[in-house]
This record gives C-alpha cells, sequence and structure tokens, in this order.
C-alpha cells in the first residue's frame, strides 16, 4: 500500500474554484481498480493550498497504471489552468 500526497497552489482568484474542480475530479481517481481511496483537504493557514490525498496499491498503480492511462488524462481536465506550476508529489508507505 502506498499514499501518494500532492500539493496543489491555486492561481490567484481560483482558490475555489480549483477546490470544486478536485472533489469533481475525484471521481475519476476512485474509478481507477488499485485505488482504495482518495480525498482531498485544504490548508487553513494558505486556503489556496490543496492537500490531494489518494491511497494505491503500490506505487506503480500511480506512475505507471494511473498516471499512463486514460483516467490521467481524464481527472486533469478537471483541474487545468487552475493551479501553479506542477504539484509537489511525494509517495509514502508503511513504516
Amino acid at each position: 500500500m502506498v499514499t501518494e500526497i500532492a500539493i496543489f497552489t491555486a492561481l490567484a482568484g481560483k482558490e475555489d474554484e480549483l477546490g470544486q474542480a478536485i472533489l469533481r475530479g475525484l471521481e475519476v481517481i476512485r474509478r481507477h481498480p488499485e485505488c482504495i481511496s482518495s480525498r482531498v483537504e485544504r490548508c487553513i493557514e494558505k486556503p489556496g493550498q490543496y492537500m490531494l490525498i489518494n491511497i494505491r496499491t503500490s506505487l506503480d498503480a500511480h506512475t505507471k497504471d494511473f498516471r499512463c492511462g486514460p483516467l490521467f488524462p481524464q481527472w486533469r481536465s478537471h483541474i487545468n489552468g487552475l493551479f501553479e506550476a506542477n504539484p509537489t508529489v511525494f509517495h509514502y508507505q508503511p513504516f
């Protein structure tokens, strides 16, 4: 099991729009068969920053199966043009 953490920072004036778009996009992420769970949280101190938390069966389930499959462009279509640069993404495993 692997937890993917992705930090998105909204473009100025797009803070709420990005949050709603991520919420809509969760349904696409959850359709992937190796997705265990997916949720988003908004930063209290920086309301334009969102943390996407996806739990998947393995690292390859994200980096190869999801990112290289047909669901990834569908997911990104919800959020394109609403955030700064590329999100910061890290993967964690139980310790």
